[in-house]
């Protein structure tokens, strides 16, 4: 991990992030802040951290269909690798669960990798219509931005349906895309084109229309009950704002944390979600850096704890999780 320039950016770019978002700042006032934190909120808060991830497993469990893993076993493997994912950098947790599930439930973990794909997809597709609508929404937004925000959720959509079509036509449309890139040497590499064709082949599992709707409705679920969460922090946190800013935090703050950062996206989630508070909804930046680190803290610990208990009850060590992530990279994310 140490040797990844990958890591050694995500790390730089979470310093220079966490520095914009510490201008300003009288410490005092962020220490206030966080001292009149209303507990309260947090039963609220925690229940419905619960039922946006239960949903998370009946989602990624549908993706099996039909043939679906048990749900605990579900479960479990996904605990753990939003643990790693918090604390490996490259998102490798997504690619362990893979691997887990196959492991634990005898699952084809080349299929697993591929639901673990169109999760994924789906995810940003989620993200993006949200992102579109609650633009409509949010009456101090620039114009600009309101633009940017449908700009993002048009071009998700359209990669989306272009991706789905190439999935009718694999071997086609793989070798129009050959010929179109054939220009440009570093969209050669065989990884690329390997993932690519992974991306593809998870489409596959979604071409009956139950599995797509049941998926699509359990995504709105998990990213609905989501933007509560965010809102439902906030109310503890003191600021008193509607429901969409929170889902305009989520959003965003689940767009940016896509770029490399230091694992757990500390400092870019931060910065990024007290600048859409201060600059769309004029929240002092002390109160909206306070809200950032009480919504980081409250959703990572959360991720750690529930990774340890599955951790625990499937009888894996840490070591052991390492050993399997480093074979996993070393292979190219490639389980079969």
């Amino acid at each position: 991990m140490l040797k990844s320039a990958r890591f050694w950016i995500g790390l730089g770019l979470s310093a220079v992030c966490l520095y914009f978002a510490f201008q300003g700042i009288q410490f005092d006032q962020l220490i206030e802040a966080l001292r009149n934190i209303d507990w309260l909120w947090s039963i609220p808060a925690a229940a419905m951290f619960l039922i946006s991830y239960a949903g998370r497993v009946f989602r990624w469990q549908l993706l099996f269909a039909p043939e679906k893993p048990r749900w605990a076993k579900t479960f479990h493997a996904l605990n753990i690798g939003y643990f790693l994912s918090n604390l490996l950098p490259a998102r490798l947790g997504d690619i362990v669960r893979a691997y887990l599930i196959g492991e634990i439930d005898h699952v084809s973990k080349g299929r697993a990798l591929s639901t673990v794909i169109v999760e994924r997809l789906n995810d940003g597709l989620t993200v993006v219509l949200l992102l579109g609508v609650t633009a409509f929404f949010v009456p101090n937004i620039p114009d600009l931005a309101r633009q940017g925000a449908l700009g993002v959720a048009a071009t998700g959509i359209a990669g989306i349906v272009f991706l789905l079509a190439i999935s009718f036509q694999k071997e086609r449309g793989l070798r129009w895309l050959r010929r179109l890139t054939a220009p440009i040497p570093l969209l050669q590499h065989p990884r690329l084109w390997g993932a690519l064709a992974s991306v593809i082949d998870g489409f596959a599992i979604l071409r009956s229309p139950r599995p797509i709707i049941g998926v699509m409705l359990w995504s709105l679920f998990v990213w609905i009950t989501g933007g509560v969460l965010y809102w439902l922090v906030m109310y503890a946190t003191h600021l008193i704002l509607p429901m969409q800013a929170a889902f305009l935090v989520m959003v965003v703050t689940s767009l940016v944390v896509v770029v490399p950062s230091s694992p757990g996206y500390i400092g870019v989630f931060h910065y990024v979600a007290q600048l859409t508070l201060a600059s769309v909804f004029g929240v002092d930046k002390a109160a909206a850096l306070s809200y950032a680190v009480v919504m980081h803290a409250f959703t990572y610990l959360w991720l750690i704890a529930l990774g340890l208990y599955s951790m625990w009850h499937e009888g894996l060590t840490y070591q052991q999780l390492q050993t399997l992530s480093q074979r996993v990279n070393a292979r190219g994310h490639h389980p079969d």
